[in-house]
């Protein structure tokens, strides 16, 4: 094929498709109506459902737990967590970092936290959480189109056993915030969003709190078991050491001026008995003293990165992004149906000319 033959041809395929440029755009200036009257009524449309949404704001918190490691592992595993990689994990508990979105998902958390306080700016007072996710939400402007009479709600939850009506306080107090973990670091986030900063903050800070506590008896458990244990022999150990003293004392002392073998006997019987009884309060007051050390070993330590801040901005619903999207998704979709409805009618009318 010439030289001549092949600049013919790209230069024909060129002026196609030229004109098939200029024909979409004949269409699309011909149909901009169209598109124009579409893009208003679906921004209208989504404008007003995202207008009418309840802001939300959020606030994070992020700790870090301490793990049980020691010697030259967990020097390794301290220099490995700086650098973002995580060494195999060491630790005694069976709760392991990974585990505490759960800890804080589970049924007896929730209804706990719903117990718990907060302070919201808007009504100038102190509520539950409960009364606030059941009495002191914004609503859309739809859900009062067809009131509903509800019953007032129990605030009682018996975690084992919890009604319909306030599962539905239960899901709304879990969707309204996220546990999440490092897995490289173990650092422990949550973030929380709701309608009022301040209590987003607030809601944060217990979440972290209520962990710490959850966690810090779950692996001090056996240790304070221990203490009380020893505590009780310790105490028993005293009380029988003083009256083996007494005993003694009150022994030598109505005896004082006699000298006879018998008393002697008896004497040195009772000194024997108040030293054994001393010696074994001393060795229950060393296990006391070891059992405490034990708790205090056991007792975790959780770092806070970063405490949980109030929001001055809102973070959803982001109506500018949303509208933006809209509007291109908008005059892209109603082009794409206007240009497939040309190609669909002249597919239609040369089959006709065929025929």
């Amino acid at each position: 094929m010439s030289e001549q033959t092949v600049t013919s041809i790209v230069t024909n395929t060129s002026d196609d498709n030229a004109l098939k440029l200029l024909r979409v755009l004949s269409l699309l200036r011909r149909r901009v109506l169209t598109i124009g009257v579409v893009t208003l009524c679906v921004l209208l449309v989504v404008g007003v459902y995202v207008f009418s949404l309840p802001r939300t704001y959020k606030s994070e918190t992020i700790m870090l737990p301490e793990t049980a490691s020691d010697g030259i592992a967990g020097n390794i595993g301290a220099l490995a967590s700086l650098a973002g990689v995580k060494m195999g994990n060491k630790s005694e508990d069976a709760i392991y970092p990974e585990f505490y979105p759960k800890v804080t998902g589970s049924s007896t958390f929730l209804t706990e936290l719903l117990k718990a306080e907060v302070y919201c700016e808007r009504l100038g007072s102190k509520t539950t959480l409960f009364d606030y996710f059941a009495k002191h939400q914004k609503k859309p402007w739809w859900s009062g189109v067809f009131p509903k009479k509800n019953k007032p709600v129990s605030d009682k939850i018996n975690p084992v056993r919890i009604t319909k009506k306030q599962q539905l306080i239960v899901d709304e107090l879990m969707e309204a915030f996220f546990c999440s973990v490092d897995k490289k670091t173990d650092m422990v986030t949550v973030v929380v969003k709701v309608q009022d900063p301040e209590v987003a903050s607030q809601i944060a800070d217990m979440i972290r709190e209520r962990l710490q506590i959850y966690i810090t008896n779950y692996r001090t458990n056996k240790a304070r078991t221990d203490l009380a244990y020893t505590k009780k022999i310790t105490d028993e150990a005293r009380t029988e050491y003083i009256k083996a003293q007494q005993k003694y004392a009150a022994y030598c002392d109505a005896n004082e001026d006699i000298a006879l073998a018998s008393f002697t006997q008896v004497r040195d019987r009772l000194e024997n008995e108040m030293q054994m009884a001393y010696n074994m309060y001393q060795q229950a007051t060393q296990q006391m003293q070891l059992a405490q050390a034990k708790l205090q070993e056991r007792t975790p330590v959780f770092v806070t990165i970063q405490p949980a801040t109030v929001a001055s901005k809102p973070s959803g619903p982001k109506r500018m992004l949303t509208m933006i999207l809209v509007l291109m998704l908008s005059v892209f979709g109603s082009a794409s149906w206007i240009l497939s409805c040309d190609v669909y009618e002249s597919k239609l009318k040369a089959t006709r000319n065929a025929d």
